[in-house]
């Protein structure tokens, strides 16, 4: 069983996943961390790698490559902004998206990285990531078409976010979904 789980920083699509991943005995694979190794690759900081890629298309497109790849594995939760829209239609997945009110991403986000600037950082990446999503993949923030569900974490706790989502697998792979030991 493939899940490709998406959403903005801020909706717990990290926390979802990691317990997700667990439970259903999955291999966890991380965007972030793809991101990371690429930046250590090319002996750059994150902060130049994440500047760099409205200029270099490659750099975003070899991201891609390798979280599609990583799909390759057949029992993988693939957290990822974009993988929901990218990875193949024609190979079996099932694509979630959080979503979550933007005060409460905000708040989120700002507890998390303890930082005053953390909201505007975080509107400023996401908008420069919508620019390259959208030159590179003609991806649009509000399409949500190719996700089977879709779900608003902005009033559930961690608990319900991860039980809804494991509820919604089980209904797509009932044969498949058994929670690890």
């Amino acid at each position: 069983m493939r899940i490709l789980l998406s959403g903005l920083s801020g909706t717990g699509s990290t926390t979802a996943a990691k317990r997700i991943a667990a439970d259903l005995d999955l291999r966890y694979v991380y965007g972030g961390q793809i991101f990371r190794c690429l930046a250590v690759e090319r002996g750059i900081s994150l902060e130049d790698l994440a500047e760099s890629l409205e200029r270099d298309q490659e750099a975003e497109r070899e991201i891609d490559r390798r979280l599609i790849e990583a799909g390759n594995d057949d029992q993988v939760l693939i957290e990822s902004r974009t993988i929901g829209w990218l990875f193949p239609r024609d190979i079996a997945a099932i694509r979630v998206w959080l979503t979550c009110e933007l005060q409460e991403r905000l708040r989120r986000v700002q507890a998390r990285e303890n930082h005053p600037r953390s909201a505007d950082n975080l509107l400023r990446r996401e908008a420069s990531d919508n620019r390259r999503y959208q030159a590179l993949y003609d991806i649009s923030e509000t399409d949500f078409s190719p996700f089977d569900l879709v779900l608003d974490t902005t009033t559930l706790s961690v608990e319900e976010v991860v039980g809804r989502i494991e509820s919604f697998v089980h209904t797509r792979v009932p044969n498949q979904v058994g929670l690890a030991t």
